[in-house]
């Protein structure tokens, strides 16, 4: 009978995963520093999570939303905080896998139809007005409401993001989970909303900033169109994603290959039974890029081809990460680039 013996989680790089596969296991990248610096460390990762290809393309859309105003960068910015503290929750009480989210279709239907009314409001096909003044409750919800839409669309840039985030987002929830177990259930809570706290950090400061740019005029026209463009190319993407996070078994079918075993969790158990020891199960997702990262990169090395020599290696779709750690032996995934040994 098989049994799991090692799990990594995260995109890796070929040392790593090379020690991986030889039992060593996963470095921790908190190990050795105290809560102070484990903080500090988080701040900081969450502030690079910027950087990241999936984050560096939502700026300019980003700044649409923020508009000149540093007040409604800092309600973007608190959105994404309480997104990634909800997340420490979840992971300290509930043991939430990061993905859940982005591997339901009907999410990516959703965001694919934000963005296309983004797209067409930035091409001037019909005008998104927060601006109108009609009595009192009128003026008020003309300052409430832009400033409630940015906060909802930093929640949903942190959930976005995650495509790209996974390696430091999974090493910080599995550290609360951790946290919590030894009964820090304040600091176990509390580490997530920091990451989500760097990572909100700039966006202030970005509102603030446009204050000095430019007064409108019609070159602004020729740059929203150019915006709306970018925001359409979004659309499509999270369109695609959905049309194929509702078709897994054909998109299984087809990231198997070079002799690897093609499986979603419905069909695992069945695959499992015929495969030859060792296996390793490599868990991917269509939303998930580090997983295409790591096709890319160390999985195409050949000192880790050399030693995956004699392994059965399985391909497991999990679109939906509560059905993969519904399966015995996946109740630790907490996101996805994941790979397991079964012996």
């Amino acid at each position: 009978m098989f049994a799991v013996i090692e799990l990594l989680q995260g995109k890796a790089g070929v040392e790593e995963f090379l020690a991986f596969l030889a039992g060593a296991g996963q470095a921790d990248m908190f190990a050795g520093m105290g809560i102070g610096a484990i903080f500090a460390a988080t701040v900081l990762g969450g502030l690079a999570m910027n950087l990241t290809p999936c984050v560096l393309p939502m700026v300019p859309i980003n700044l649409m939303v923020i508009g000149k105003s540093a007040w409604r960068g800092a309600l973007y910015g608190l959105g994404i905080a309480l997104a990634y503290g909800m997340l420490g929750v979840a992971a300290a009480f509930g043991g939430l896998a990061f993905g859940t989210i982005q591997g339901n279709p009907w999410f990516n239907v959703a965001i694919s139809i934000i963005f296309i009314v983004l797209a067409l409001a930035l091409m001037d096909v019909f005008f998104l007005d927060f601006s109108k003044k009609r009595g009192a409750m009128a003026q008020a919800k003309t300052k409430m409401l832009p400033g409630l839409f940015a906060f909802f669309m930093g929640a949903v840039s942190a959930v976005l993001a995650g495509a790209c985030v996974a390696p430091i987002l999974i090493a910080v929830l599995l550290l609360a989970a951790r946290l919590s177990a030894q009964g820090a259930l304040v600091y176990a809570v509390a580490l997530p909303f920091a990451l989500g706290l760097g990572m909100a950090l700039p966006w202030p400061f970005a509102g603030a900033g446009m204050q000095v740019l430019p007064k409108p005029g019609a070159w602004m026209k020729k740059v929203n169109k150019a915006f709306g463009v970018v925001v359409l190319c979004f659309a499509a993407w999270y369109a695609f994603l959905a049309y194929r996070g509702f078709r897994p078994q054909e998109q299984a079918q087809e990231a198997a290959a070079g002799g690897a075993l093609a499986a979603v969790p419905q069909t695992f158990a069945e695959t499992l039974a015929r495969a030859k020891r060792p296996v390793l199960v490599d868990c991917w997702a269509t939303w998930c890029k580090n997983c295409r990262a790591m096709e890319r990169t160390t999985l195409k090395d050949e000192r880790v081809a050399a030693a995956l020599k004699g392994w059965t290696i399985i391909k497991l779709q999990a679109e939906d990460i509560d059905e993969l750690r519904a399966l015995p032996g996946f109740e630790d995934v907490q996101g996805l680039p994941a790979f397991l040994i079964f012996r």
